[in-house]
């Protein structure tokens, strides 16, 4: 054997092996254990099979490649997504690490390339065919597993994360019936071509069977009327008006990849404060095609339609082949189309449709059809001994360029990755040592994800709450507590740096000025400063009115406090803490009758007649109306008033004199206009 078959054969069982494992790949050492590991294991092998494919290409001193109908479509997918990447996405560090986004995007067209440049006979396509087979047989086997509960009842200790009905190891019961689905179009258009005979028909008909039965299986448990495992949907006009809205600022690049958060936040309709969902906050849009408009604009959507336009008119073009592959891959393919009406994408359902892509690509080749054809690409240079081919040596330094810095990039992800996660077991078990020192690690190998940022601020300030409630705090303290804060408020601002457009970095920067009203002097105008910036970033969120309007009311300034209760109300009707926060500023300026008629309001929207909350509601009622009783009787004998002063507006210092903070930890000033 050659070594460039050799090579060939490498890239071929790694291919096999990438297609068996990805939906089924997990591990629990990540805080993702499922989206991001999945994500890691494609971008990896994508990687590694083009270096195997430019190796091969070295040793047969050719560029040997299949010509498709997707080359040109997938080229403007590459190119559309990567300069709405760099042009327009906050981070983009994240838009390349997180699953689903662009480095999903770009892996799963190289992992298309590469496929279908190492698969070339028959059997090599037909073994490609069979391990997807294997792999879905795989996913029903344990959804059937887990859906009827069998395993549950074994399961050790360490495996506690799996203990529920719907659980799969491709990350959600919606990606595994999606994969499931798929996989059963394709089997049941290869039975049917076969006429359900032969030896060629056992595999598909299990593939059938099974998968039918696991479909319906955890369709029910999902989707009964009564589940506790219904999954939420953006619903699809959401998702149209936050499109529009974003295209009207960028129409050609869209607000970039993994940006949608931010766009939800600003852009959804202020009726959907009305729909059960109002308080989630959906990091992709109602289907995929909306997802695409959205982040990468036109210029990604088209290209995106213009790759499953040519997609379909290879599959109308199989009908004309005797072979039965190249339309059951088409069927598949088709149908995962529909599916993306419905649904977005996620990192198994994108790999799902990679692998379809390459498979069509190889049926297609298997049947002689004249959509696919080999080429080859042969640059040489004259020298004084005749001609040798460079072109191959080009292609294979043009990978290695890419391939180390991403292989660097990956892995101080993957690394930090793994640290965070031990920072949260260690935070669970109360260990603030090992939490705070693991945070700075992770930190340090992936300085560029804001949630690390985050997460470390909060580190600092809970340390800094937990020493400042000592009794006696000494001047040692003092100082530790001093460059906590300190630090706690650098890296919130580190945070809202990376990302300004995501609104949760902005409000964990304002939670954080929030808590140095304890003691720090300067902090209120701060802590408004960061809210009011929040607000710009989230301004239909009536949860973000009520703090901004609660600092308002710890200053005593009870004016600018109804003010913004009264725009929580509005917001959302129906929420019964923004009439009870209205109630107590209302009774706070002495408008007694108004308050108790929101706390009226307060018991009509409490359901729960028994609760605490109903309870507590309904004794600040009755005090009210004693005192709008005693208020009337007052007036009737012009007899002044008797209120109560108001009580102490701000906490007191918990460090007495109060600590000082730099000026320069103040938030900076909003990019976009404060709203309140």
């Amino acid at each position: 054997m050659k070594y460039s078959e050799l090579v060939q054969k490498i890239g071929i069982g790694l291919s096999l092996v990438f297609v068996f494992l990805f939906p089924l790949w997990f591990l629990p050492i990540t805080s993702d254990f499922y989206e991001f590991n999945k994500q890691i294991l494609l971008i990896g092998t994508s990687l590694v099979l083009l270096l195997v494919l430019s190796l091969h290409w070295v040793m047969e001193k050719q560029v040997k490649i299949l010509r498709t109908p997707l080359g040109l479509p997938v080229l403007a997918l590459a190119v559309s997504v990567l300069l709405s990447t760099v042009l327009r996405s906050p981070n983009k560090i994240e838009a390349l690490i997180d699953p689903a986004q662009t480095g999903t995007i770009l892996a799963g067209l190289v992992l298309f390339f590469a496929v279908s440049n190492l698969f070339k006979t028959k059997q090599e396509i037909s073994l490609l065919v069979t391990t997807f087979f294997a792999s879905s047989l795989a996913i029903s086997t344990l959804g059937l597993l887990w859906g009827s509960g069998i395993i549950l009842k074994i399961l050790p200790e360490s495996m506690n994360f799996t203990k529920s009905v719907i659980w799969s190891p491709t990350g959600a019961s919606l990606n595994s019936i999606v994969y499931l689905v798929v996989s059963l179009v394709m089997a049941a258009v290869i039975l049917i071509r076969n006429k359900w005979t032969g030896t060629a028909s056992v595999l598909p008909a299990a593939v059938v069977s099974v998968n039918l039965v696991t479909i319906v299986l955890t369709g029910y448990l999902i989707f009964a009327p009564q589940s506790a495992y219904k999954p939420t949907f953006l619903p699809q006009s959401t998702g149209w008006a936050i499109a529009l809205e974003v295209l009207k600022s960028s129409p050609i690049l869209g607000s970039g990849p993994a940006s949608f958060l931010s766009d939800f936040t600003q852009f959804r309709p202020i009726i959907f404060n009305l729909t059960p969902n109002w308080a989630v906050r959906f990091t992709s849009s109602s289907n995929q095609y909306l997802q695409m408009l959205t982040v990468t604009g036109f210029l990604g959507f088209v290209a995106y339609l213009y790759w499953l336009v040519r997609q379909v008119q290879m599959f109308v073009k199989s009908f004309a082949s005797k072979e039965f592959l190249p339309l059951a891959v088409g069927s598949a393919m088709i149908a995962l189309m529909f599916v993306q009406i419905w649904l977005p994408l996620t990192t198994v359902t994108f790999g799902l449709m990679f692998i379809l892509t390459a498979m069509l690509v190889l049926a297609h080749r298997q049947a002689g059809l004249s959509t696919v054809h080999e080429s080859t690409l042969d640059i040489v240079a004259t020298t004084s001994t005749g001609h040798s081919p460079i072109f191959p040596w080009a292609i294979l330094l043009l990978v290695l360029l890419v391939f180390v810095p991403s292989v660097y990039l990956v892995s101080r992800a993957y690394g930090a990755e793994i640290l965070f996660q031990k920072s949260l077991v260690a935070a669970s078990a109360n260990d603030g040592k090992k939490t705070y020192d693991t945070l700075i690690a992770t930190v340090q190998m992936n300085p560029y994800r804001d949630t690390y940022r985050v997460a470390y601020s909060q580190t600092n300030m809970l340390i800094a709450n937990t020493l400042a409630s000592n009794k006696d705090i000494s001047d040692a303290d003092r100082n530790t507590v001093t460059q906590l804060v300190q630090q706690a408020i650098r890296e919130a601002k580190n945070a809202v740096a990376l990302n300004p457009t995501k609104v949760t970095n902005v409000e964990n920067l304002a939670s954080i000025y929030r808590n140095l009203l304890n003691f720090a002097q300067g902090a209120d105008a701060w802590t408004t400063a960061s809210y009011q910036q929040a607000v710009a970033l989230d301004p239909i969120n009536p949860n973000l009115r009520i703090a901004l309007g609660g600092v308002y009311f710890a200053q005593k300034n009870f004016d600018e406090a109804v003010r913004l209760f009264q725009t929580a109300v509005d917001l959302k009707p129906d929420l019964a803490n923004a009439h009870y926060n209205l109630a107590a500023a209302l009774r706070e300026k002495g408008q007694y009758e108004k308050a108790l008629a929101s706390l009226d309001q307060v018991l009509q929207l409490i359901s729960d007649k028994n609760s605490e909350d109903y309870t507590k509601a309904s004794e600040e009622a009755d005090e009210l109306r004693k005192k709008v009783t005693s208020k009337e009787e007052a007036k009737k004998t012009n007899t002044p008033s008797q209120l109560t002063s108001p009580e102490s507006a701000l906490p007191k210092p918990k460090i007495v004199p109060p600590i000082k903070v730099s000026e320069a930890l103040a938030p900076e000033a909003p990019s976009t206009p404060s709203a309140q």
